[in-house]
């Protein structure tokens, strides 16, 4: 008998800007570069826009309304890379249409649309992904594969520093949303999202903690104009707290450092530990632990100095050369794929990201009421 032929999936991109944005830096070339995925259609807000983008990426279809691209039926998957603040409208409009979601993250503002975007997936039967991109790092799989298997023994401590500088006292007019707490992108939700939620995955869930999230650039200059603006979004945050484990942890995101060394990640067993850095040279605008090139290393009890773990970055179902965001992007979509072929929820799904969510308001909580919270 034959062997079926696999099953061939078309993406509609909203948000596909052909000059900038997410959806450029990854999404797009990440469909391109596996073989069962098509960019069947892109959209922006302008029509101009949107055909530049589809003749970019060879997309049979372009949209100025996102709302005719969700109701294409060549398209069986939503990339959702706008803005935060239309995340729940798109999302819960593709959803509608019978269409499986992959949204970047944030999934929603906060928790409660986080949850309502969830439930609507969930009621709806469809297959849904978030982009959290540190659960398809192999870096950060491999640390987890580790620490699993009780390389340092029994978990007794972590800490995480990731300093970066992409909330910094100057932004360009692009980047202004972001000034704003409200937008739902600040360094709380984005950096500090992706990094407890990688943070977490590797070594177990919080069950209670204390935090300081704080605004310490309360102004920010528009590059391009020079205009002055009030910041209201945060661009630190500090977690202390206990693993479900019994584990101590630390976490402490510094998003708008100068001069920033990227990230280092120290993890203690009681017969060993593990240490991960960004791997050098850190460079101006060094990335978070989500998508960034890291350097393990491991030293049992007793043996002296660290020993460096290789990490196969090589994946058979990707072209050789895609590197960066569209490689960790790339193997989200692989496993969305996965789980659409086998009729199992992927991982990170909706779900993962509605925890995330609720990690990050008892985080705002602890350090909003200054009492200890459990997520």
């Amino acid at each position: 008998m034959a062997k079926a032929e696999a099953v061939r999936y078309g993406v509609g991109v909203v948000g596909a800007n052909p000059e900038r944005g997410w959806a450029l830096a990854a999404h797009l070339p990440a469909v391109g570069a596996i073989d069962r995925l098509d960019v069947a259609a892109v959209a922006t807000t302008r029509m101009e826009t949107a055909r530049a983008s589809a003749e970019r990426f060879g997309a049979a279809k372009a949209y100025a309304d996102w709302r005719e691209l969700v109701a294409d039926p060549a398209v069986n998957i939503v990339a959702v890379c706008v803005k935060v603040a239309h995340h729940r409208e798109i999302a819960l409009g593709a959803i509608a249409a019978g269409k499986h979601v992959f949204c970047e993250w944030p999934l929603g503002i906060d928790a409660r649309e986080a949850e309502e975007i969830r439930s609507a997936a969930d009621k709806a039967g469809v297959t849904t992904m978030v982009g959290l991109q540190g659960r398809a790092s192999p870096y950060l799989e491999t640390v987890r594969g580790l620490v699993a298997e009780g390389a340092i023994g029994k978990l007794v401590s972590a800490t995480l520093v990731s300093s970066l500088n992409n909330w910094g006292p100057r932004l360009p007019a692009s980047e202004a949303y972001r000034t704003k707490k409200e937008s739902g992108a600040t360094g709380l939700t984005v950096p500090g999202g992706h990094s407890l939620d990688s943070f977490c995955h590797m070594l177990g869930a919080f069950c209670d903690l204390t935090a300081l999230v704080t605004t310490q650039h309360p102004l920010c200059e528009i590059v391009e104009t020079g205009e002055i603006m009030e910041v209201t979004a945060p661009d630190q945050v500090l977690v202390t707290g206990r693993l479900v484990n019994g584990a101590v942890a630390t976490a402490h995101i510094k998003a708008d450092m100068a001069n920033p060394t990227g990230v280092r990640l120290e993890i203690n067993g009681t017969d060993g530990d593990i240490v991960v850095t960004t791997r050098p040279p850190v460079g101006v605008s060094p990335v978070g632990i989500q998508r960034v090139e890291l350097d393990v290393a491991i030293a049992r009890r007793r043996k002296k100095p660290f020993e460096p773990v290789a990490v196969e970055t090589a994946d058979p179902r990707l072209p050789s050369d895609l590197a960066g965001p569209p490689y960790y992007t790339a193997r989200l979509y692989l496993r969305l794929i996965d789980a659409l072929d086998h009729g199992r929820a992927p991982t990170p799904s909706f779900a993962d990201a509605v925890a995330t969510h609720k990690l990050l308001e008892a985080i705002q909580a602890a350090s909003d009421t200054g009492t200890r919270q459990s997520p």
